[in-house]
């Protein structure tokens, strides 16, 4: 049959938005509580972290203004347009096995290659799918380090306040614990937008333990976020590599139809074209197509 495991793909599907809807709320996080926390006058020895958590803003708005948007919006719709097209080649193949039924059961050369192109229709589409879901994912990867990066920097900034605030070590875990787990109200408005703040039971807890030392606030609040943050990023880019894992099923199946219908006898065609079980497929590729707009719809 010649379409994916509706199940799998479902979920990868699913996990592709959830996943985005999660960065967006380490984003939103950085982007709309943490900057705000930064002192306009900091320490010099500060300046190196002021800028790391500044660069660390510019990368969570990249996802939220672009690539979340590619994300969530781009993938749904790349999979209810191919189902709008395999509907219509479900239709073409419908009515083609019954003109070859109709006559003596053996398919003519320009049967035979009504359904190659028909097909080769089908394979350019999820060609295009594939490559575009690639690009997104390329895209992902990239993001991906430069968050990495991020980490890395707030490592390194822990080493600045280790050696210029007293006892600085020891304020931050102290300010780490009193973040704990649950330190955000979140507003979602779609997978790409999000209100957030720092509850304000909690700042006032960050606030007396940074004391004279205002500045440790964007910075532990960055460090826990970036924290999770990269975790985050891995999750999605597993839910993409298996949606292309989709695209690239069809292209191997697709491909392999069309060569069988190649080398095939013209009595060997209607089975072949049987055995693809096209009425079935578009049944997937509809349920595929509406969890898809469903998941567009929640923009």
């Amino acid at each position: 049959m010649l379409a994916p495991d509706q199940d799998k793909t479902t979920e990868a599907l699913r996990s592709s938005s959830s996943s985005a809807a999660t960065i967006t709320v380490y984003a939103g996080a950085v982007r709309y509580a943490v900057v705000p926390l930064l002192p306009a006058s900091v320490p010099e020895w500060f300046l190196p972290v002021k800028e790391s958590i500044a660069t660390a803003a510019t990368n969570a708005t990249h996802w939220m203004d672009e690539l979340c948007i590619d994300v969530t919006s781009f993938i749904p719709r790349s999979v209810i347009d191919y189902a709008a097209t395999f509907d219509d080649v479900a239709d073409q193949m419908n009515n083609l096995q019954t003109e070859i039924e109709m006559s003596s059961g053996a398919a003519t050369p320009d049967q035979r290659q009504r359904a190659i192109d028909a097909l080769n229709g089908l394979k350019a589409g999820a060609d295009r799918a594939n490559h575009d879901v690639a690009a997104v994912d390329a895209r992902l990867l990239s993001l991906t380090k430069l968050v990495q990066s991020d980490h890395d920097a707030m490592a390194t900034a822990s080493v600045l306040v280790a050696q210029n605030i007293p006892d600085g070590a020891v304020i931050s875990k102290t300010m780490t614990v009193d973040l704990g787990n649950d330190f955000l109200d979140i507003v979602p408005n779609g997978p790409c937008m999000v209100s957030v703040n720092i509850r304000s039971n909690v700042m006032i807890k960050l606030t007396e333990t940074a004391g004279a030392h205002p500045e440790l606030l964007p910075y532990v609040v960055t460090r826990q976020l970036l924290d999770n943050a990269v975790a985050d990023n891995a999750k999605a880019g597993i839910a993409l590599s298996n949606v292309r894992a989709t695209w690239a099923l069809m292209e191997g199946l697709i491909h392999d139809t069309i060569n069988d219908l190649s080398a095939a006898s013209d009595t060997d065609v209607l089975p072949i074209l049987r055995q693809a079980e096209f009425a079935a497929a578009r049944d997937v590729w509809e349920r595929l197509s509406a969890v898809a707009q469903s998941l567009t719809e929640s923009d």
